[in-house]
């Protein structure tokens, strides 16, 4: 697919989470995503593009390829979810259960998973690092992955990226299909060309143009009415499966949109286009990849963001738990000295009476020694330490004092705290509570 196709697939997936009935546990998420989302619209098209213009990974990222096989290897088919069109094409093609070779130096559904991965990883860095931090992501980087991970997401539903035959001539077939989207998209949507976006209707999407294509008005019409399924498929647990699932659908969709009796080497642009599978099923075949790729860039994108805010919560959650933990201990602590002050002040000015008489005793004996012409070192060395002991205790009693004073007054202020705390945490705790499925499949 070329730029525009993938930029407008990305939109539509934005499009797909706002509008679709989104099941109740990730419904609060969803709106979430959006609100973020639209703040870095702009990017779509830059971000989209980067797999073809910057990293250039086409020959091994961008493919995953499939051939049929004359083995007696029992195939594996996924069970997709039964709303993706590919899936249901897919269970009448001829080469539906029969054996197929899968080459091993592709590597287009890892791509979609690591992608998937670093933008959980990015978000979680940019929670965890202070404001500022040199090493934490932005979300205009955070951003421009979702956009480039559109990109592989979208490759995976093209049929010829699935699709071990080559059809690499002088007449480039694959290229060919790819232009004639990417006009459609470009001649149904005004794109804002100086800044390399769209021009965008009041609900911030691509803005219409008064003469749409038929695969574009399907596209946005099959999205309004198509149920949204969150769970993977049968054995599905993660977006690598998901996405193995999607190319081996779209590996028999290739051979429907160019049928096994077309040589790859000998057919050109002209000799497709006068097709019966041309004329007769391509555009019925690309709606149906343009509306699977739309659904499964909003899901592979939804279910990335609700793993990361569930982290979030739990995260969240254990700093409430330590606060709580905290103020429980500070309130023991004043509680603690309140209740051993009595005691405490009581021993404490003892000790400080028995200095004093301490320091009357060593005074005497040295004014004794002085008036009687004696050595008075002795005595003044003992003078000296009972004054310091003295002092020492009666900054102890003042410390006391004053610790008992502080935490009588806030003594008030520390319960509520605590009260505080203990409500964040029960909130929080509901909050996860409700966001709980065991068979939510993420």
């Amino acid at each position: 697919m070329k730029k525009y196709t993938h930029a407008w697939l990305a939109m539509m997936a934005m499009k797909r989470i706002e509008k679709a009935k989104i099941p109740e546990r990730q419904k609060d998420d969803a709106k979430a995503l959006i609100t973020w989302f639209k703040n870095y619209r702009d990017f779509v098209i830059s971000g989209s593009w980067y797999p073809d213009s910057v990293f250039k990974d086409m020959s091994t990222s961008h493919i995953v390829k499939y051939r049929p096989d004359d083995g007696e290897a029992t195939p594996s088919f996924r069970i997709m979810p039964p709303t993706l069109q590919l899936y249901q094409y897919g269970l009448r093609s001829d080469l539906y259960g029969k054996p197929f070779f899968l080459e091993k130096k592709h590597n287009l559904c890892d791509r979609c998973e690591s992608f998937t991965e670093s933008l959980i990883d990015s978000f979680k860095i940019l929670t965890m690092e202070n404001e500022g931090s040199p090493i934490v992501p932005s979300n205009n980087h955070i951003a421009m992955r979702f956009f480039i991970l559109s990109h592989y997401i979208a490759d995976c539903h093209m049929p010829l990226h699935c699709d071990a035959r080559s059809f690499a001539n002088d007449n480039d077939v694959h290229a060919f299909i790819e232009e004639i989207w990417d006009k459609q998209v470009q001649n149904s949507y005004y794109v804002d060309d100086d800044n390399n976006r769209f021009f965008y209707d009041p609900e911030g999407y691509p803005l219409k143009q008064p003469e749409m294509s038929e695969l574009m008005e399907y596209v946005e019409d099959e999205l309004e009415k198509r149920e949204f399924v969150w769970d993977w498929g049968r054995g599905c647990n993660n977006t690598w499966d998901y996405m193995s699932g999607i190319s081996q659908y779209s590996y028999l969709m290739a051979y429907r949109l160019i049928p096994a009796d077309h040589v790859p080497s000998d057919i050109t642009r002209q000799l497709y286009r006068e097709s019966d599978a041309f004329k007769e099923h391509f555009f019925e075949y690309s709606k149906v990849i343009f509306a699977d790729a739309v659904e499964s860039i909003a899901k592979v994108w939804l279910h990335a963001w609700v793993r990361y805010r569930d982290w979030f919560r739990g995260t969240e959650l254990a700093y409430y738990k330590a606060q709580e933990s905290a103020a429980d201990k500070d309130l023991k602590k004043a509680n603690k000295i309140i209740n051993d002050y009595p005691s405490g002040k009581e021993t404490q000015s003892a000790k400080v009476m028995t200095a004093k008489e301490a320091v009357k005793a060593k005074q005497a004996a040295y004014d004794s020694a002085i008036a009687s012409g004696k050595n008075a070192d002795k005595a003044s060395e003992a003078l000296g330490k009972a004054r310091t002991r003295l002092t020492e205790l009666t900054e102890k009693l003042a410390a006391l004092e004053a610790e008992y004073k502080e935490a009588v007054s806030s003594l008030e202020n520390l319960k509520a705290l605590l009260v505080a705390a203990k409500v964040q945490v029960k909130r929080k705790q509901a909050e996860i509570k409700k966001y709980e499925d065991k068979n939510s499949g993420i």
